[in-house]
């Protein structure tokens, strides 16, 4: 061993700079990975598997090598046919010989199918190569007179959810039209941003009814089965109604520029949120009365099944899931994932969290935090792979489990029944339907022979 301290020469500054950039880059990915609940994501699939499940004249362009369109669904919606990709080669990825198939792409596509508008989502080999599909864009489209929207998507950072559909829902709005009818002070109309899909009949039936009784109108609610004229209509509203409004700084940022304001909302699952919801819309409107009369009924008949429910089962235990899917769903990803928390309390459980992520006691710190500032202090779990869920699960003795639907299996071999999350209905009859299903299950347990429900 030498005698004197050996001095390690000094890296050039370039080089120091690239390692400060990239130690800066993991170490972003690591707050990404550790500091919110919410699961992250590859930008590019996401947006993918939205816009294939919405309805609307439009075309989307995948720009990169086929075997990466491959690696993700994008072929399972009703707009699976009005995908295309490029087909970048090897040769033109090496050489930088990229534009001549997006263009060529980009004006068939213009010229065959006569879109209103085309995305274009770049890939990670576009990312790596820097490649300016934004300047291809720009060009088609002075060209044809064809909105051409370049998004640099990739999976080469580990974003999160809420970033992408913000990212893509103030895309989609800034297709909007100018307002097609004037505003007053009689015009009641509204947008719903990040509520539940209210497309089911009975939903809809009840939030129009409801609403109706103050005189207002829904503009649209976004995303849940909106189709791209809903889009070019979301300025027509006198007002927004957003669950979360964290999740969405850029679409809200362009809608207030049009003159929106935004209100906050809960999740509306569960009579106190659903109560608190249409207290936030009464007084945008000065409308409490009105929709107190209108609902007063419901509100009663909720609160009766709550105490019948309460007063058969006592308090029970509930695991909760969070973090355990990608769907993409702006309604599961609100309030990381806690939005329908407020039911099951209401009917009396005792919850419990199961959080699924890195097991570091760093990881756990975060996420306490992260409870902590959404007013949660409940007990929880971190649990990095469903696998470890049956013994956790028998250990806590829990009732029920309200999980991912891919648990299914774990929640069977704790002897659990799974509730699979997101399933629960919004507003009064919601309520009313999730807690005969709460009471349908458990008493299907309670029965000689019971078994986990379907």
């Amino acid at each position: 061993m030498p005698s004197k301290a050996v001095r390690r020469k000094s890296p050039p500054t370039s080089s120091r700079s690239i390692e400060a950039r990239d130690e800066l880059f993991w170490k972003e990915q690591e707050a990404r990975l550790t500091q919110q609940i919410g699961q992250p994501c590859c930008s590019l699939s996401g947006m993918a598997s939205l816009l294939v499940a919405m309805p609307g004249d439009f075309a989307v362009v995948l720009h990169g090598e086929a075997d990466c369109a491959n690696a993700f669904l994008h072929t399972q919606g009703m707009s699976a046919a009005q995908f295309y990709v490029t087909r970048v080669g090897q040769a033109e990825f090496t050489t930088g010989r990229t534009a001549p198939a997006l263009r060529r792409c980009l004006e068939l596509i213009v010229k065959e199918k006569a879109p209103e508008a085309v995305f274009i989502l770049g890939n990670c080999l576009m990312e790596m190569i820097h490649d300016d599909f934004e300047r291809v864009a720009r060009e088609v489209q002075q060209a044809t007179g064809t909105p051409i929207l370049a998004l640099r998507t990739s999976g080469l950072k580990a974003g999160s959810q809420s970033e992408m559909i913000d990212w893509l829902y103030s895309t989609l709005a800034s297709l909007a039209k100018p307002r097609s009818r004037p505003a007053g002070a009689a015009s009641r109309r509204v947008n719903f941003i990040g509520l539940p899909d209210i497309n089911h009949e009975n939903s809809r039936r009840e939030l129009e009814r409801i609403l109706g009784a103050a005189g207002i109108e829904i503009n649209g609610s976004y995303p849940f089965a909106t189709s791209l004229a809903d889009w070019r209509t979301i300025g027509d509203a006198d007002a927004n109604f957003v669950v979360d409004r964290s999740l969405y700084p850029r679409l809200l940022a362009r809608l207030e520029s049009l003159g929106i304001p935004s209100v906050e909302i809960p999740l509306p699952v569960g009579l106190g949120p659903t109560m608190r919801f249409l207290e936030a819309v009464g007084r945008q409107f000065e409308a409490q009365d009105a929709l107190a009369k209108a609902t007063r009924r419901q509100v009663q008949a909720v609160r009766a099944r709550l105490a019948a429910f309460q007063k058969r089962y006592g308090r029970l235990r509930a695991a909760v899931g969070l973090r355990m899917v990608n769907n993409y769903r702006a309604d599961q990803l609100a309030y990381d994932g806690l939005g329908d928390l407020s039911l099951f309390v209401e009917a009396g459980f005792q919850p419990t969290l199961f959080i699924q992520g890195p097991p570091e006691e760093k990881a756990r710190r975060h996420f306490r935090a992260r409870l902590d500032s959404l007013g949660c202090h409940l007990p929880f779990h971190v649990f990095p792979d469903p696998f470890d869920l049956p013994p956790l699960l028998k250990a806590g003795r829990f009732d029920v489990a309200y999980l991912a639907d891919h648990a299914r299996g774990e929640a069977r071999k704790a002897g659990i029944p799974l509730i699979r999350s997101r399933s629960l209905e919004p507003f009064f009859d919601g309520a009313l339907r999730n807690v005969d299903y709460l009471d349908q299950v458990l008493g299907e347990l309670r029965r000689p022979g019971g078994a986990t429900p379907p």
